[in-house]
């Protein structure tokens, strides 16, 4: 009898080992596997794949990042009775990167799967964009990160990855000129390093002892291109234009529009709208010039007398209030104005014919131009003839009109129909 039942007990434990398993198979593997997906998604898994065979897992699938690929891999393990052998983990993470920028920053995150390509990818962003602080802090690399099919290293600027950044990174020219007392200040962008090696060149030339800092101008084939950025041509404007005293300023912005300020004489503007116009062509320049009578009326105006300055600094005050002023119509001295004039003429004198003077006369801006034109000539000889007959040098010494200035300006000569006298 106990023969027979252990022989059917040993006959009936397959069948019930069998039984479980198929029980367990049918019921709990089904349970397991959803649970298993669930847990995958949860941590972020993209396309996940799920392949269990009694006790044992494997998964695939694709993790956003690297601490969402662990918090997969630690769901799988601590799902029992399953267990994940060595090998059975085909979770990966594609290399990413993405780019936020702020003003004249660009922020880089993402996952590469080695530091060297983040070094590659600062470098090459850095020379499209100089003018951009690129920041690399939020892009990491980590050695389960994989390169997208067809992406190999190094990374280039037509790569899948980069290209829809470099592309968004592209930038309408600017150049900004400021001449300021001691410097000249260049800022901007440029599509062409050849264009500003040109204009600093141009600008050093005739800066004197002005400083020229570049610094702030950067050049880029990333920059688009720009009707203004004509090599020789700007430069040739450029050139001229900061060759007078500060302050005056060139801003060319992103949409193309020349923006002039500063001081100008009327035949200067004139010229330098010239120079201008083959640069901009039919793009309208914004000018906003403080007129003057001469460039001898320029802040900052150098004077270039061959005297010391101690002797040139007195007689230049002495001058500043010695406007010869003329009755209207009339090219003849005025007695009063002789008397001064005699009185002004032995200091003068004992300066010396390396002292250099202009003497200029202020048409009157209401009168017939070419009227007022030839009054001022004869107002400014009839000086200058008086001063030369009281025994002042006649050399270095000339007459001029200076150009009309609207009344109300604030280089408009307290008196119209005057000639003023003025050291070179």
């Amino acid at each position: 009898m106990r023969l027979r039942l252990c022989l059917f007990m040993l006959i009936l434990l397959p069948v019930a080992a069998g039984v479980h398993a198929w029980l367990f198979c049918s019921e709990n593997l089904p349970v397991l596997f959803k649970e298993a997906m669930a847990r995958l998604k949860a941590a972020g898994m993209r396309n996940p794949v799920v392949d269990v065979r009694f006790f044992d897992i494997s998964v695939s699938g694709e993790a956003p990042d690297p601490p969402a690929r662990q918090q997969a891999l630690a769901a799988m393990r601590s799902l029992v009775p399953l267990r994940m052998k060595p090998g059975a983990d085909n979770i990966y993470v594609v290399a990413s990167l993405t780019a936020k920028q702020d003003k004249n920053t660009l922020t880089l995150s993402g996952w590469f799967p080695n530091a060297a390509e983040i070094k590659n990818v600062q470098r090459l962003l850095g020379e499209l964009r100089p003018d951009l602080v690129i920041k690399t802090d939020a892009l990491r690399a980590a050695p389960e990160v994989r390169w997208p099919v067809g992406q190999k290293p190094p990374l280039t600027a037509s790569s899948p990855l980069l290209k829809p950044i470099i592309d968004s990174l592209r930038v309408p020219a600017e150049l900004h000129i400021a001449a300021k007392p001691g410097a000249i200040v260049l800022s901007g962008l440029l599509p062409d390093t050849a264009l500003k090696e040109e204009l600093v060149a141009a600008l050093t030339e005739v800066a004197g002892t002005r400083e020229v800092d570049p610094a702030a101008l950067k050049a880029s084939s990333h920059v688009l291109p720009a009707a203004f950025a004509k090599p020789e041509l700007l430069a040739a404007f450029v050139k001229s234009f900061f060759s007078f005293p500060a302050p005056r300023a060139l801003d060319i912005l992103s949409d193309g529009v020349p923006h002039l300020s500063g001081y100008a004489t009327r035949q200067l503007e004139s010229t330098w709208l010239t120079l201008l116009r083959p640069v901009t062509g039919a793009t309208k320049v914004e000018a906003k010039f403080t007129l003057v009578p001469s460039p001898y009326h320029f802040p900052g105006y150098q004077i270039q007398s061959k005297l010391a300055p101690e002797t040139v600094g007195p007689l230049h005050e002495t001058l500043r209030g010695s406007a010869v002023v003329f009755d209207a119509g009339a090219v003849l001295i005025p007695p009063q104005e002789q008397t001064r004039l005699a009185i002004l003429a032995p200091t003068l004198l004992a300066a010396g014919p390396a002292l250099g003077l202009v003497i200029g006369a202020h048409p009157d801006p209401a009168g017939a131009e070419k009227l007022e034109k030839d009054l001022g000539k004869a107002r400014a000889e009839a000086v200058l003839s008086f001063l030369v007959h009281q025994g002042v040098p006649a050399t270095e010494i000339h007459a001029e009109v200076f150009e009309p200035v609207p009344p109300g300006s604030p280089a408009a000569p307290a008196v119209p129909r005057s000639v003023e006298i003025l050291i070179k």
